[in-house]
C-alpha cells in the first residue's frame, strides 16, 4: 500500500458546512469528498498539461470533429 500523509485545512464555517451538505449527499464522509474532489482537480490539471503539450507539438493544427468520426468510421 502506498505511503499516505495526513494533512488538514482551514475552512470558513459556511463553506465547510456546504462540504458537510454535498458530502452527506453523496452518503460518504467529508474527507472522502474533498479528497476525491482535490484529486479530480489534479487530474483535470493533468488532462489540461497533456492537451497543451499535444497542441503545441501540433503547432495549433487541430482536427474537426467529422474528420475524427469518419477516421473512427462513425459517419
Amino acid at each position: 500500500m502506498a505511503e499516505t500523509v495526513v494533512t488538514s485545512l482551514r475552512l470558513k464555517k459556511d463553506h465547510y458546512q456546504q462540504v458537510k451538505k454535498m458530502a452527506d449527499c453523496h452518503g460518504i464522509s467529508i474527507a472522502k469528498y474533498m479528497r476525491e474532489a482535490v484529486l479530480e482537480r489534479l487530474e483535470d490539471e493533468a488532462d489540461y498539461h497533456d492537451a497543451m503539450a499535444n497542441l503545441n507539438a501540433s503547432h495549433g493544427e487541430t482536427v474537426s470533429r467529422d474528420e475524427i468520426r469518419q477516421c473512427l468510421g462513425m459517419h
